[in-house]
């Protein structure tokens, strides 16, 4: 193996270390009666609540609608993941200080394999977690389960649930391609490409997955099941819903472009925490936009739930088309803020 695999090879295997210290996987729950949320952070060997009193008090809750305590000390993958992370750390390091190409690949495969075992099992806990219900239980409502998701989010009763990877749960991806790059690296016995640019490559395309798999993307807006973030209303017309994300990833949805730019407006969120915002095409009110890019019109002729009478569309093309039929006036995010904040169109 070449001295840069050796490298590569090495780090992948030591930046498994902060799997020990740092969260693998969040869950969260956002409700009326809990404006702060709660919350679950996943470490390779224990559960704990997001903050304090988090964990005993979704224990509670789930009480009343039949679902299993979650009892970190009886779930048995927190007694073994430890010891496979450990494994996995020791090995790669004896691949680095001795090792061949064959056994990078080696050590890369097991390591994919055993993340899709350890989704799989957690999705499968997930699933008994939310279906294996106590029939005696205070609270029954046929047919319902209450499985979270395991990526994404999900409407559970009156609550919102979010499920994403955490920082190590991050840090073992990084993990595996690292050690794909020393795989490569230490088969490219044809020089195909000089070792300092092939280096060079891997570490732009690492750095853009990171990035990637990090970004926030907008969540899909159930119709009369979800309520506005602003004015409690139900989301009932997906055409005027828009949607803000937080630079973790959390959602906050509305029923009308004007709440959430009352939202933005009243600082419920903190400007520095604020990611994006996004409102729907009101002509394909499956397709979300950024606000940055759209181009909003304003027409007493368009009936939006708060009256304040906003659609948003994607080109000027396609704002020049809506005008010509409904009229109005062409608006830009700020100048949308603006009118909102002066409260015309009521």
């Amino acid at each position: 193996m070449k001295p840069q695999s050796r490298i590569l090879m090495a780090v992948a295997a030591l930046i498994l270390l902060l799997m020990y210290l740092l969260p693998m996987w969040s869950i969260s729950l956002d409700a009326p009666q809990y404006p702060e949320g709660l919350g679950l952070k996943i470490y390779i060997n224990t559960i704990i609540g997001a903050q304090e009193n988090d964990l005993q008090n979704i224990n509670g809750l789930n009480h009343y609608i039949g679902m299993k305590r979650i009892e970190p000390d009886s779930i048995a993958e927190l007694r073994y993941m430890p010891v496979i992370i450990g494994a996995l750390i020791v090995l790669g390091l004896l691949i680095a200080w001795k090792g061949t190409c064959r056994m990078v690949g080696a050590w890369v495969l097991l390591f994919v394999v055993l993340s899709i075992v350890g989704v799989t099992d957690f999705y499968l806990w997930e699933y008994d977690y939310g279906h294996n219900l106590d029939p005696h239980a205070a609270i029954k409502i046929d047919g319902m389960s209450y499985q979270p998701p395991l990526l994404g989010s999900k409407q559970l009763l009156n609550f919102t649930a979010y499920s994403y990877p955490d920082i190590s749960g991050y840090i073992a991806g990084v993990s595996i391609l690292l050690g794909a790059a020393a795989f490569v690296l230490s088969c490219n016995r044809k020089r195909i490409l000089p070792a300092k640019n092939i280096t060079a490559a891997t570490s732009v395309v690492l750095a853009s997955l990171i990035l990637v798999s990090c970004e926030p993307k907008p969540q899909s807006i159930s119709v009369g099941q979800e309520e506005c973030a602003h004015c409690k209303m139900s989301i009932s017309d997906k055409r005027f819903a828009a949607e803000l994300l937080t630079q973790k990833g959390k959602a906050y949805k509305f029923d009308a472009i004007e709440c959430m730019a009352a939202f933005v407006g009243e600082k419920t969120v903190a400007v520095d925490d604020i990611h994006s915002l996004w409102v729907v095409d009101f002509a394909h009110p499956d397709e979300f936009l950024n606000t940055k890019k759209s181009f909003f019109l304003h027409s007493p002729l368009i009936q939006s739930p708060m009256s304040m009478n906003l659609a948003a569309f994607p080109s000027r093309e396609a704002f020049d088309k809506a005008q010509k039929q409904f009229g109005g006036e062409l608006y830009y995010w700020d100048s949308v803020r603006l009118l909102v904040a002066k409260g015309m169109g009521k």
